[in-house]
């Protein structure tokens, strides 16, 4: 059954205020029913118009392979039965439509979470999908129930802002970031800084950490020692060239530490922020 509202403009339409489309779009998502209720409704019409019982729909449906029965036609056209993706799929062979003809032109919750205004979700399902981090959310687009404020946003990225920068260099980049490992502690007291420190500057610099820096110089050398003890010294050597490269980045990061860093908030917006 078509709803008043499938019969609307979309409320991100241009003949509407901003406030007269969060209106619009509160009074469906009000109203909306669920996915698996309007789609049923929708299979429903469409086999009563075709005049087809649930039996011959049923029987079309395990020649497709799917082990359906005449109940379980009903219980979906009911809503009380969800579709798996294959079953999704199969719809337009049993009932002769394209797909999007066969969902609902309404607006539908699909989770508890999560409504979606129909062209949307067609726009999706054809193609036409913005990634998560950037996917419209507003009128007549998506509506995530739980999703956070942008007020909420910010203050939870500033948080983590002022987390990460007490164990981070300003501005680290993600591609650099990795938990020090033993050497790297050990390294970090030398340079009187944090282990977290080394373990940046190692990764900014060699783009690997420093034990397998150290080991990849001491294969480039070609001349391994045979004692353990020769094999040992030549690590520790390596060792106090790697910490004295790593000197100028870990004194440029304790020269910012503490200091407040800005964030690009337009870029964690659209996505485009690299941390």
């Amino acid at each position: 059954m078509e709803s008043e509202e499938s019969h609307e403009s979309p409320p991100h339409g241009s003949s509407t205020t901003r406030k007269d489309a969060e209106e619009l779009w509160a009074h469906m998502l009000d109203q909306a029913p669920s996915f698996s209720v309007a789609l049923g409704q929708r299979l429903a019409e469409i086999r009563k118009d075709e005049k087809r019982t649930t039996e011959q729909v049923a029987q079309q449906a395990q020649q497709l392979g799917l082990t359906w029965h005449r109940t379980t036609v009903g219980q979906t056209e009911l809503g009380r039965r969800s579709l798996s993706a294959v079953e999704l799929l199969l719809l337009p062979l049993l009932y002769g439509k394209p797909l999007r003809d066969l969902l609902p032109d309404e607006t539908t919750w699909l989770t508890d979470a999560t409504a979606v205004f129909p062209e949307e979700l067609w726009g999706a399902i054809e193609g036409n999908w913005d990634r998560p981090g950037a996917m419209r959310h507003g009128p007549g687009r998506w509506h995530l129930k739980n999703r956070p404020s942008t007020d909420d946003m910010i203050e939870a990225v500033a948080a983590w802002a002022n987390r990460s920068a007490e164990r981070w260099p300003h501005g680290a980049l993600a591609k650099h970031v990795a938990p020090p490992d033993e050497a790297e502690s050990k390294a970090a007291k030398k340079l009187g800084t944090t282990p977290h420190y080394v373990a940046y500057a190692a990764r900014e610099l060699w783009g690997r950490g420093l034990v397998a820096e150290r080991e990849a110089r001491l294969t480039e050398r070609g001349d391994l020692p045979e004692s353990p003890r020769a094999l040992q010294a030549a690590r520790g050597h390596i060792t106090r060239t790697l910490i004295e490269e790593l000197m100028p980045a870990i004194r440029d990061y304790e020269e910012k530490r503490g200091q407040p860093e800005e964030i690009d908030w337009e870029a964690f917006r659209t996505g485009e922020s690299d941390g």
